[in-house]
């Protein structure tokens, strides 16, 4: 899984296709059920994966939103992968952030059973 931000500076990320000839980036939004795409993406080979070194903001991304990415080399597949875009520091990362407050009482009791 690739976990980007929703901000307005370039981020980047690698991967590791079948293909290193890819012509199509299709990113492709879960909840919205939208596609955004990138063609003739400019791609950096880095020992055995590929890093993407376009100059993009990803204006498209939104926080909280899942994506699947597919990379195609003309019609075939040669990539697939999930994007999950975030705010959160990974290291700190919940799913419940904001959701879920966990209660904490002082009783101190003991069920036997």
């Amino acid at each position: 899984m690739i976990v980007l931000k929703d901000s307005t500076y370039t981020q980047n990320f690698k991967f590791m296709p079948r293909s290193y000839n890819i012509t199509l980036m299709v990113f492709h939004d879960e909840m919205e059920n939208v596609d955004f795409t990138i063609t003739n993406p400019v791609l950096v080979t880095e020992k055995y994966w590929m890093q993407f070194q376009e100059d993009l903001q990803f204006e498209f991304l939104k926080d909280k939103h899942t994506y699947t990415l597919t990379c195609f080399d003309g019609d075939t597949i040669v990539y697939r992968d999930k994007i999950m875009c975030t705010n959160q520091e990974i290291s700190e990362y919940t799913i419940n952030q904001g959701v879920y407050v966990q209660n904490v009482t002082s009783n101190e009791f003991i069920i036997y059973e």
